[in-house]
């Protein structure tokens, strides 16, 4: 039984600098700041497997606004950011997202750092080393995210408890130097569809060279780590997630994102290749999120 969530709503990536990545995001890629996230005083971090949590934050947003994928910006206060990006291309996880853009030749023109171009697309490197693609487009958005996985099993997951549609399976090994920097790199990829978005998630079944194990990364450290979903029943979609195998951090509970803002009921858990999933409760599928 799938969850009854109604849509991605945003992948969240940490950062060192909150002024400096919008100035590579915001600036540089051209997406839009919308809602400010920004807890008045640290609060119980349970939900996230901390202690206490305190952060600073801006929702950015392409040309489709809510009606696309967000990215949650967020440099950590309490604890401060930690950890580094997966420096091995092929660690198991969430690795990079994927942005659309009309102004390709122009952003690698800038001086961004570029860790591998081909034909119309490109990765790059935000301030913190976090990889990034980009590829032209008509207009601005994220496209779909990356996550490297131990095992294409892992879209029973994602289509069979969190509600994505199969778009395809490609189980032949593919040369994927581009992607990977490595010349030897093979991959094998299954692309699978938001319900309530154009947004698609991409799991790399890395081949060659061989996955390294599971690193376990913490709320705080810098790069991606959390993908979210709209609900409009949070503890119920938790019976789901349980009913899975999956242990969330805590169970379904409140959280804060700022005076100005209102009370959210949230609820991470680790995903099948230890990426972290999030469910947020709104009360219509298509009511905007003023999230963490």
């Amino acid at each position: 039984m799938a969850v009854r969530a109604a849509r991605i709503f945003h992948v969240n990536s940490n950062c060192r600098n909150i002024e400096r990545s919008l100035g590579f995001y915001r600036d540089l890629l051209g997406f839009s700041a919308s809602t400010h996230p920004l807890p008045d005083r640290p609060q119980p971090g349970g939900a996230f497997g901390l202690d206490e949590v305190l952060w600073d934050g801006w929702i950015l947003q392409g040309d489709l606004g809510y009606g696309g994928l967000s990215l949650d910006l967020l440099e950590w206060k309490v604890p401060p950011p930690g950890g580094e990006p997966p420096r091995r291309f092929h660690e198991p996880g969430f690795h990079r997202l994927c942005f659309s853009v009309p102004n390709l030749d122009e952003i690698l023109a800038s001086g961004v750092p570029i860790l591998a171009r081909g034909d119309g697309r490109a990765i790059i490197a935000d301030p913190d080393g976090v990889p990034v693609e980009i590829e032209d487009g008509p207009d601005r958005r994220v496209e779909h995210v990356v996550i490297n996985c131990r095992s294409l099993a892992s879209m029973n997951y994602y289509c069979n408890v969190m509600g994505l549609q199969f778009v395809f399976v490609d189980e032949r090994p593919q040369p994927a130097a581009l992607a990977y920097g490595l010349p030897n790199a093979q991959v094998r990829i299954a692309r699978l569809k938001d319900q309530g978005s154009d947004f698609h998630v991409e799991l790399h079944h890395i081949v060659s060279p061989p996955m390294p194990a599971v690193r376990p990364r913490a709320a705080n450290d810098v790069g991606l780590f959390r993908m979210a979903w709209s609900t409009p029943d949070c503890a119920a979609d938790e019976a789901i997630v349980r009913a899975a195998g999956s242990v969330p951090f805590t169970p379904t509970g409140e959280l804060s994102v700022g005076d100005h803002l209102p009370l959210l009921l949230v609820l991470f858990w680790p995903g099948p290749d230890g990426e972290c999933l999030e469910l947020i409760e709104v009360p219509s599928a298509r009511t905007p999120i003023p999230t963490s």
